[in-house]
């Protein structure tokens, strides 16, 4: 059992997509486990729970965090109850011009099967402050993913 940093975050927001086009409101909360020693700026895997606000809607999510200089990049997936399998994915980008906004935004493009379908866009809204203080952890890989056994 190996022991290593994790994140807890939350980001939220909106995702727009399917036929219909409709916006709703999307957030996802999820547990990241650095595992990767040897490139910490490689993909790291994460677990957690994307909600569709206005369904009441839970799903389990799963996916992968990759740190960059110029912001960090999310490839996650979930079931979406009427689409069925989804991927989202999109990084922030960097801006000294606009540095508080490109820290905590994210734009996201939706995927069904390859094709983009949608897009979304998500933000962490709570304290940067705070973040290293709350956000950051260490524990075992077993122990980080708990919450999310039972999904």
């Amino acid at each position: 059992m190996t022991n290593s940093v994790t994140l807890n975050e939350t980001m939220s927001g909106w995702i727009q997509a399917g036929p219909d086009g409709k916006s709703e409101q999307f957030s996802f909360t999820i547990t990241v486990f650095f595992a990767n020693k040897i490139n910490p700026f490689g993909p790291q895997p994460f677990k957690g729970i994307a909600r569709l606000e206005d369904r009441n809607y839970e799903a389990l999510v799963e996916g992968e965090l990759s740190l960059k200089p110029t912001g960090p990049r999310y490839d996650l997936d979930f079931n979406h109850p009427e689409l069925g399998l989804l991927r989202i994915a999109g990084e922030k980008t960097y801006s000294i011009f606009d540095l508080v906004r490109s820290m905590t935004t994210c734009p996201l493009t939706v995927y069904q099967k390859g094709e983009v379908i949608g897009n979304a866009e998500v933000a962490y809204r709570d304290s940067l402050v705070k973040f290293p203080f709350e956000a950051v952890g260490f524990s075992s890989e077993e122990s980080a993913f708990l919450p999310y056994q039972a999904c």
